[in-house]
């Protein structure tokens, strides 16, 4: 038996992977479930993506290797697409990298600035891939508790600055996975204060800006004045157009931390299916009316669950 790196050996088990276990056990015994287990949308993408990827998939010249850069035509769609929903003004040249869905990122920007010893601050209960990028990276995550009754929101306040100036980084996200909270720009305002006055790189994972309730649109880390001088944003395509198996999304945000995520992707990997990025660029330019009826789909469910 060959040992496994301690990499591997610090993790916890995976809690989606075991879920995927104990589903596929009970179906071979014939149990019908309805599967709550994870953010799997089930909500088609709109159509005119489909046709874009099905005209896109018989030009033998998108099965080549993609430039690591992504198309202009994507960094475009981004820009506009972060200029339209949180009037954001990004730069398509030096601002946007792509990317294989957004967790890829998230873990590969782990490994582009953490080394054996060094930590990150993570709010839990957090998405997995929040603290294990810093394991897979020889890191340590620090863990800053959040409750319900403070809204699942960090006290900042109360980081020990000891902690704080040892860290590199700080992790964040919201709307939440997997308490739903949302936060108030101030939120996010005090979150980019404490990561200038630490020297911190915040991390802000956006998978679900489109998934909102009532009307109330999440904000986004770059609305909030400096937040280039220290954040990225991440981006998918996943929960907002019902893309998840499509691997396709984007971080943006500040020049020199989405330069060097874009170095570390061109050691990994050969960019993102043309593909999927020509037909995700046709969903930056979908109609709001198909995020508005996604939305009123799940605001339905989420209803009838709570009722």
């Amino acid at each position: 038996m060959h040992r496994v790196a301690q990499r591997l050996q610090r993790l916890p088990t995976y809690v989606f992977a075991q879920l995927d276990a104990l589903k596929v056990e009970q179906r071979k015994k014939g149990v019908d479930l309805i599967d709550l287990g994870m953010g799997n949308p089930d909500v088609s993408p709109p159509k005119e993506v489909i046709s874009a990827m099905t005209d896109a998939i018989r030009r033998p010249e998108n099965s080549r290797y993609p430039g690591f850069e992504g198309v202009p035509l994507f960094r475009r769609g981004v820009a506009r697409w972060c200029k339209q929903q949180y009037g954001v003004t990004i730069d398509p040249e030096t601002e946007v990298v792509p990317l294989i869905g957004s967790k890829e990122g998230l873990v590969h920007l782990a490994f582009a600035y953490i080394d054996p010893g060094d930590t990150t601050l993570v709010p839990l209960p957090a998405y997995p891939a929040h603290f294990r990028g810093t394991i897979l990276a020889g890191g340590s995550p620090v863990v800053i508790p959040t409750t319900e009754r403070t809204g699942f929101v960090p006290n900042f306040s109360a980081v020990d600055d000891h902690i704080a100036e040892q860290a590199k980084m700080l992790i964040l996200s919201y709307p939440t996975n997997p308490t739903a909270a949302t936060v108030p720009i101030e939120v996010l305002q005090e979150a980019v204060a404490f990561a200038r006055k630490y020297n911190l790189i915040l991390v802000h994972d956006f998978a679900y800006a489109e998934i909102y309730f009532d009307g109330e649109k999440p904000p986004s880390i770059l609305q909030v004045k400096g937040a280039k001088d220290v954040a990225v944003e991440f981006h998918t395509f996943s929960k907002s157009f019902g893309m998840a198996g499509w691997r396709s999304g984007f971080c943006v945000g500040n020049t020199n931390i989405v330069k060097t995520l874009y170095t570390m992707k061109t050691n990994l990997d050969y960019g993102l299916f043309m593909a999927i990025q020509l037909a995700s660029i046709k969903a930056l330019e979908t109609n709001k009316k198909y995020l508005d009826e996604m939305r009123k789909t799940y605001q339905r469910r989420r209803d009838l669950f709570v009722a």
